[in-house]
């Protein structure tokens, strides 16, 4: 079978459902929300709560965060195959 990333937002509240579906018809599926690390996924509070408010310039800095960094790894290694 099939190796798949879904790719959504943070907020859909399908995802866990579309992951969980593929993964029934027997697909490996990544799961951002879920990598199989077991830290949970990033999410940019993971940094600041109020991340929202940044800057453009605070956002710049903030992707060299350690964190942020993990993240991106995580979600990139993912998407490999």
């Amino acid at each position: 079978m099939a190796k798949i990333y879904v790719a959504s937002s943070w907020r859909n509240v399908f995802q866990q459902d579309v992951v969980a579906i593929l993964r029934d018809l027997g697909h490996e599926v990544y799961d951002f929300k879920n990598p199989p690390h077991g830290n949970g996924g990033f999410q940019w509070s993971d940094i600041d709560p109020d991340w929202q408010n940044w800057t453009t310039e605070q956002y710049r800095e903030a992707l060299n965060h350690p964190t942020a960094q993990k993240g991106f790894d995580s979600d990139f290694n993912g998407m490999q195959c």
